[in-house]
């Protein structure tokens, strides 16, 4: 490849980490309202019925106050945008994560009519997933949890890929077996055995420490010249997930790692999509 096609490479890697993700603002108020019923009452029962609003495209016909009891403008999730399939599906999911009776109940009786318009297939996939995820956020340990997954990676729907990426996010290697039947059930090309190898991958990074932020810290060095923006994206998303001080420390280590090489290295070329995903593009900004 040319000088200057490297270059434009590079810039669109840059512009597509920092540019936001469609929908991003709505999605994020979404998160607002499921955080909201965590807190509990008064807002819980509140919250849970916007989440259902939105995942139904019901929105306009509710309560004009409804969105101030979670915290929001009134009619702060009424737009266009709220119809979106995206957004609506990923209600629908945040339901799932909500560790109440009541969510697992609405999803249990969810019917695929229910969920509207759904032209991609999208709403009823997350509604597969959703039952599922609340289905295992009531199962008490570790082990039952395990076997619910690998039962589930057996199903043919949707929740089959999902719990087989909660198997190998959670580094079960005994679950190896049920996870390569079924990726290749679903996809017995090179793109499966790919899946496979990429899911052997993160629990190899799992099994380095049981500390999972020092687990996944470890992998993030420099030293290690590891260019597999795949899987380095994985491992920055799983540190944030965790959602800790320590976890945080780890990401912005990596990153300062990355801005201490040589300005003429290639390899701070090859990792500057992910300095750039982690601090995103200041002003003043230079290759």
């Amino acid at each position: 490849m040319k000088h200057k096609e490297v270059l434009l490479a590079i810039a669109a890697s840059i512009c597509a980490a920092a540019s936001p993700a469609p929908f991003s603002f709505q999605l994020w108020l979404v998160d607002r309202v499921s955080a909201a019923a965590k807190e509990g009452p008064p807002a819980q029962s509140s919250a849970l019925e916007i989440l259902e609003r939105v995942a139904e495209g019901r929105m306009q016909d509710a309560s004009p106050d409804l969105e101030s009891r979670v915290g929001l403008e009134p009619g702060k999730l009424r737009g266009p945008e709220f119809k979106d399939e995206s957004v609506r599906s990923h209600a629908l999911r945040k339901i799932g994560q909500l560790d109440l009776p009541e969510a697992l109940t609405y999803l249990q009786n969810l019917k695929r009519g229910d969920v509207g318009p759904d032209t991609s297939g999208q709403m009823w996939s997350s509604a597969q997933i959703a039952l599922r995820e609340a289905e295992l956020i009531r199962i008490p340990d570790e082990p039952a949890r395990v076997r619910f997954l690998e039962d589930t990676t057996g199903e043919k729907t949707a929740a089959a890929s999902w719990a087989v990426e909660e198997l190998c996010n959670r580094g079960s290697r005994q679950s190896l077996p049920s996870i390569r039947e079924s990726i290749l059930r679903r996809d017995p090309t090179s793109r499966g055995a790919d899946e496979i190898t990429f899911c052997e991958a993160r629990m190899d990074i799992i099994a380095r420490d049981p500390d999972r932020a020092k687990a996944l810290g470890s992998f993030l060095s420099v030293s290690s010249g590891v260019t597999d923006h795949h899987l380095l994206g994985w491992t920055i998303n799983q540190l944030r997930a965790l959602g800790s001080p320590e976890a945080e420390a780890q990401v912005q280590r990596y990153a300062d790692e990355i801005e201490s090489l040589p300005d003429d290295s290639p390899l701070r070329r090859a990792l500057w999509g992910e300095r750039v995903g982690i601090r995103g593009m200041g002003p003043t900004e230079r290759r």
